[in-house]
């Protein structure tokens, strides 16, 4: 049975509940917590799933199992949700979910056409710009007025950075997925594009990705 007292907390204080989910004294929290989160973006996130599952071609019940399994590695990898980086911690979960969403959508569509193990397509392509935010995207101002600002401070941290940089980081960014190296034709496309070594491109992304990471948690809440 859920407490009522974990009900009425806040998205932030349940992830962080789930964060300390292997700590015996936070084990019940944890547990609570993860049903509550469940239950407050199950609907929004069932229905993005029958979204990405349809043009897929695949089914609703295939929406459902994708689902399940975004909220599976949430509960598997919550601390990777940084909840300082929202001012709206609903907002930003909910987009978290639907990226895990979409990378569940691609590996179910790969596994159920015995495309191999790779959830990529192999159409993967090198992106040297930010791409647009579409028209159609979010219907909510709020959520896109949210987007649009995340995206003006990373383009901030990358303009600090050589176009190499930005390069690598968007690629990655577009298109990596948890668990999952880069296809291998894009990394040599990438290596032959930028003449450089795959160690210097890992090295390059750690350095926008560590600045990204500082300028979101500095102006990202000074233009929010």
């Amino acid at each position: 049975m859920i407490s009522e007292s974990y009900i009425k907390e806040t998205t932030k204080d349940l992830i962080q509940y789930l964060n300390w989910r292997t700590d015996p004294d936070y084990k019940e929290a944890a547990q609570q917590s993860f049903v509550i989160i469940c239950n407050r973006f199950r609907e929004v996130l069932t229905k993005k799933c029958e979204i990405i599952a349809k043009k897929k071609g695949l089914s609703s019940t295939d929406a459902i199992i994708i689902a399940e399994n975004t909220f599976k590695r949430l509960y598997k990898y919550s601390s990777k949700f940084d909840s300082e980086r929202h001012k709206d911690c609903d907002i930003g979960l909910k987009y978290y979910l639907f990226g895990i969403a979409q990378r569940e959508c691609t590996k179910l569509y790969c596994k159920k056409n015995g495309i191999g193990v790779s959830p990529y397509t192999g159409d993967e392509e090198i992106i040297t710009e930010f791409p647009e935010i579409s028209e159609d995207y979010e219907s909510n101002p709020i959520s896109r007025k949210q987007l649009e600002i995340e995206r003006e401070v990373i383009q901030m941290a990358l303009d600090r950075h050589s176009w190499k940089h930005q390069v690598i980081y968007l690629t990655y960014k577009f298109h990596k997925i948890d668990g999952y190296k880069l296809p291998r034709k894009l990394l040599q496309e990438l290596r032959n594009m930028l003449g450089l070594g795959q160690n210097t491109i890992n090295a390059y992304l750690k350095e926008i990705t560590d600045t990204i990471n500082d300028y979101l948690k500095i102006y990202g809440k000074q233009k929010k």
